[in-house]
């Protein structure tokens, strides 16, 4: 019997519906980031996911300490809540960019079955801080270079050293396009194709990191349903830095958008109980 995502996270209708242009919203197709994945959910219950299941996306961050599993990171509302009866190997992670995909009810390629899944500890518990991290432990992989977390306070000395607010950063995700010229409501589209922009920082919390998501000023490129998890990345440094993963924003993918922080020290002490820290 065909399963639905509805339990899975808040948005994924809008994930299925075909159309011919989606990812990060004013991006191009990418092929320059290879530890950016997708995470889908096998709805039919084969273990052949497709590439309409896509929930969210997510980088691949390397070795687990437990030295058995290698660590996908994405957000913590990517993950199903315990009374939606998911297991983790429901899940499935991609990290083809999908360039070649027509139909996106084709199968996904490459898919590695998820082992388990954990998300942050008070997941959504304090409006301040939604503590919106969650890991996938999978098999270890071969031949993917692991993103590169920010180290601890990072962002917090940018803006010290003046250096944060309007700072061009990365985006990379498989998330849906937003149709906002045509009439009526905004609709979105999903083609599952991986694609890179840019958006700026405009401001700094404790535990979120804002952008600029106005297609009219600055960079002209955006987050959107489906961009769940996907990394932030300071390419200004060498090496890059992933800074935050994509938290939430408005229903109509515009204006400002907000992402989780790596650097601070609740996200550190949560990722750090998976992975060796820089």
């Amino acid at each position: 019997m065909a399963r639905t995502l509805t339990a899975l996270v808040l948005g994924v209708a809008a994930l299925l519906i075909p159309a011919s242009a989606s990812g990060v919203w004013g991006g191009a197709i990418d092929s320059s980031h290879p530890q950016v994945g997708a995470m889908y959910f096998d709805y039919e219950g084969t273990g052949k996911p497709r590439v309409d299941g896509l929930v969210c996306s997510g980088s691949y961050a390397g070795a687990a300490k437990d030295g058995v599993h290698d660590v996908f990171l994405l957000a913590g509302h990517c993950v199903p809540p315990p009374e939606a009866g998911i297991a983790a190997t429901d899940l499935y992670v991609s990290f083809s960019s999908n360039s070649g995909v027509t139909d996106t009810h084709q199968l996904v390629t490459s898919p590695i079955q998820v082992q388990q899944f954990d998300q942050m500890p008070g997941f959504d518990r304090n409006q301040g801080d939604p503590r919106d991290l969650s890991v996938l432990l999978i098999p270890k992989q071969q031949g993917i270079i692991p993103v590169r977390l920010a180290p601890a306070g990072y962002l917090d000395s940018l803006k010290a050293q003046g250096s944060l607010n309007f700072r061009p950063i990365t985006l990379v995700g498989y998330g849906a396009i937003p149709d906002w010229d045509s009439p009526g409501p905004t609709t979105f589209g999903l083609d599952g194709k991986r694609r890179t922009g840019s958006s700026i920082i405009i401001g700094l919390g404790k535990a979120l990191v804002r952008f600029s998501q106005n297609n009219g000023i600055g960079t002209g490129s955006g987050l959107c349903f489906g961009d769940s998890g996907s990394p932030q990345i300071d390419e200004n440094v060498t090496p890059a830095v992933v800074i935050s993963v994509t938290s939430g924003g408005n229903g109509q993918c515009n204006s400002n958008n907000y992402d989780y922080r790596v650097d601070t020290p609740q996200a550190r002490e949560f990722l750090g109980q998976y992975l060796n820290l820089p």
